[in-house]
Order: structure tokens, then sequence, then C-alpha cells
């Protein structure tokens, strides 16, 4: 079994070298594609024309979305640790989802108490983290609703240890999930959106997975979504009893 587990291992590096290699490939083509067609943009007036560069415009900038996602979830994240709050992650982080989706008339409820304690983490991955938890629930709340989001100080139980540990609830009024689309909700390239990478909240996972954390999802159709992210305010490995 181990012997399996190692080669399964190396099969998933190559395939994530592989896949980094094609994106840097790709990523060229995409950025002359979209430098090309804002060019021709400007020398042609008729409205027609001027609305399928406009297309092409936008569709390169979306496949180097992908891109870009593809190359964030296949490198290895390499944390630069620091006593880090986890309430300056989200704040951070509601502005930054703003700039990503369009938050239109969702109301966002923070509950961030003070004295919550410091975690081991890096500020800019639990930044993206947030972000990105965020930024799905604006894109299936479709402009209207609210957005809270809490913090709480908790514990996780490892046999004889219970460490301290922040929890992070993000609770959503969209439309909720039917148990098939939630079981596969944090895996890789599935996604339910037309125009969708299906990685943002694979790499969520992969970001609470290198803080030692976990992430669990409550969801039903037409009861909206709730997220749980439980931080350790050290990882197992730094744990002295």
């Amino acid at each position: 079994q181990l012997e399996e587990r190692e080669r399964l291992r190396d099969r998933l590096a190559a395939v994530g070298e592989m896949a980094a290699a094609i994106a840097h490939e790709v990523k060229n083509p995409l950025a002359g594609i979209e430098v090309m067609a804002g060019l021709l943009r400007r020398k042609i007036t008729a409205p027609h024309a001027q609305k399928v560069v406009t297309d092409i415009i936008n569709e390169a900038k979306m496949a180097n979305k992908i891109v870009q996602e593809v190359l964030e979830f296949v490198r290895p994240i390499r944390l630069q640790v620091d006593h880090t709050a986890v309430a300056d992650a989200v704040q951070a982080a509601v502005h930054l989802a703003e700039t990503k989706v369009p938050r239109g008339a969702i109301s966002v409820d923070v509950d961030l108490p003070t004295g919550l304690p410091l975690i081991q983490g890096d500020q800019h991955q639990l930044t993206q983290l947030f972000t990105n938890l965020l930024t799905n629930a604006y894109e299936a709340m479709d402009g209207r609703g609210r957005v809270s989001i809490t913090a709480s100080p908790t514990r996780v139980d490892d046999g004889d240890a219970r460490r301290e540990a922040v929890l992070v609830e993000l609770t959503d009024e969209g439309p909720g999930m039917a148990s098939e689309v939630a079981e596969r909700a944090f895996s890789p390239f599935y996604t339910t959106k037309p125009q969708g990478s299906g990685l943002g909240l694979a790499i969520v996972r992969k970001i609470v997975g290198a803080h030692d954390g976990s992430i669990d999802l409550q969801t039903a159709p037409g009861r909206g979504t709730k997220i749980r992210v439980t931080l350790p305010v050290k990882a197992a490995d730094e744990f002295v009893n």
C-alpha cells in the first residue's frame, strides 16, 4: 500500500508538472490574442465588428483566468507562516471579492469577535481562501440576498490532545445544492457554471489542508449553503502537549 501510494504521488506530481507546462505555453498566445484584438478594435468602426472583437477579448480573458487557476491549483503551496489574525484575512477578502465578482444588492454581515487566537498561517493564502468562498457565493446568489460570516474559538479533537482552533462559518441565501452536487463541490474541474473552471473550491480545500485544517459544507436545494472552515492555531506536527 505504501509503494502504491508513493507511485500515485509520483504520477500526480508528473501530471501537475505537465499541466503547469501546458498552462505556461497557453498563456503567451492568449496574451497575444488579447493584445492584437485590442489593436484591431481601435482600427475598425463598424458596431457589429466592434462587438465581435470585444467578444474575442472577453473570451481570451476568460481562458486566461482558467489557465491562471490551473497554475494555482497544480503549484505546491509553500506557506509563508506567521502569527496571523483570521479576522484580518476575512476583512481583506470581503474587499477583494468585490473586485472579482459584482456583489449587486447582496448584503454582507461580518461578525468577528475580538480576542480570537492568532494562528500559524499564511495571510495571503487565507485571504485567497475566503475570497474564493465569497465570490462563489456572489455568483450563486445572482445579486440578491445576504451573506453572513462569523468566527469563533473552538478546539480540534486529536485523540488525547484538543488543540485550539478558529472556526469560520460563511452562510449564504443562495439556491443551495443537491446532495450529488454537494458531494463533488470540492473536486477539481467539477463545476455547474457555464464558464467555470471547477477549481475555486478545490483551491480552497488545498489551502485549508496546507494549514492542517478542515472544511465541510451544509446545503440543500432552496435553503442556501453554509461552509465551515476550522483552522488550528498550530499544525499537528507543531503541537506540543
